[in-house]
Parts: C-alpha cells; sequence; structure tokens
C-alpha cells in the first residue's frame, strides 16, 4: 500500500509576506536616510585626508631629490598662485627662482587639481631678518632645507586644505625650517597647528 504525502497547505509554505517586505524595505529606507549625512560627511573628509596626503608626498619627493641630486627643488602650483588647479616638483640645479622653465628646468612631477569645492591657502615665513620667503612656491635647498628663492634658509610654510563652502572639515599641512612636513586639524586640535619654528 502506498502512502500519498498531503499536499502542503498555505499556513506552512515559508516566505515573506507583502506586508513583511514593505515594512522591512520601510525599515531600511529610514536607516539610510539616518545614515546619508554621516556618510556624505565622512567622503567630504577623506577628500581632504586624501588632498593633503597628495600634497604631504609631492613635498616629500621635493626634499628626498634636492638632498639625491644635491640641487635645489620647488614645488609651485600649476596655475600661477592656484593652488586647487594641481602642483609641480621641479628640479632647478644651482639656481632657484620659484618658476618653472621648461627649457632649464627638469620637471619631476605634477600632481592633479583638487575636487571641485576644495580650496588650498599657501603661505611662508622667513625666519631670518632681511629674508623674504616666496608666497607662492615652496623650494628644499641640497641639504634638504626650505629655503627663499634668494637661497636664504629658515623658512616656515604652510598649506590649509579646506571645502570652500564651510572651511570645515580642514586639515593644514605645515613645513618648518628644516624641511620637515606635519600635518593636523585645524579644527578638532587647533592647539596641534602651531605654526611656529620648533614644530
Amino acid at each position: 500500500m502506498t502512502v500519498k504525502k498531503p499536499m502542503p497547505t498555505r499556513s506552512s509554505l515559508s516566505g515573506f509576506t507583502l506586508v513583511e517586505l514593505i515594512a522591512t524595505i520601510s525599515i531600511a529606507a529610514v536607516l539610510l536616510m539616518l545614515a546619508a549625512p554621516s556618510l556624505s560627511d565622512f567622503m567630504r573628509k577623506q577628500r581632504v585626508i586624501t588632498s593633503v596626503d597628495s600634497l604631504t608626498a609631492a613635498i616629500g619627493q621635493a626634499r628626498s631629490i634636492a638632498i639625491a641630486t644635491n640641487s635645489y627643488v620647488t614645488i609651485a602650483p600649476v596655475d600661477n598662485q592656484n593652488w586647487s588647479k594641481g602642483w609641480q616638483v621641479f628640479s632647478e640645479g644651482q639656481s632657484p627662482d620659484g618658476q618653472y622653465v621648461a627649457t632649464s628646468d627638469k620637471l619631476i612631477g605634477q600632481y592633479d587639481e583638487l575636487p571641485a569645492g576644495m580650496g588650498i591657502t599657501f603661505d611662508s615665513t622667513a625666519n631670518i631678518a632681511g629674508s623674504i620667503a616666496s608666497k607662492s612656491s615652496l623650494t628644499y635647498s641640497p641639504a634638504g632645507y626650505t629655503v627663499t628663492t634668494g637661497r636664504v634658509p629658515q623658512v616656515n610654510a604652510y598649506f590649509y586644505v579646506y571645502y570652500i563652502d564651510t572651511k570645515n572639515p580642514a586639515r593644514m599641512l605645515i613645513i618648518n625650517a628644516l624641511g620637515r612636513a606635519r600635518t593636523c586639524d585645524p579644527v578638532a586640535t587647533p592647539s596641534t597647528c602651531d605654526k611656529s619654528l620648533t614644530q
């Protein structure tokens, strides 16, 4: 005698009902709406950090090549004084002027422009009386120190990378007179962004 298996009834079938599916999707949508502002802030912060990392790499490259080749190496904006359009690293031999001249200077690297909506401010200060630091470029000596275009050492410099609409998030890249660079967050930890000579 063969026994027939009973047909499954509707109550024994597993799966989601339409009401359960709509409720799950609604909860997921609410959670995504709550997380979206945090994700946007995270992406903005990462773009600033990535831009500062790129600038730090260019500074490290310039300093290393200046020491290795016993020449003056400069970092300058591609578009006159607008650093947000990108920057370039070039060797100027023994006569730095802070300007890239294709016939006499050797281009080492060129870096892309910043994402839209971001900006960079650059400034430098000479620490020896009577010296004037360049406001548009940063030059490293064969000894690895930052110098003026007149080759006088002891220049402090800083880059401020920020979002134009809010100035936040932001990062500051500080280069001391010895040519060493460090980064800090002027919004979250302003005390770490001291631009003094000893930093």
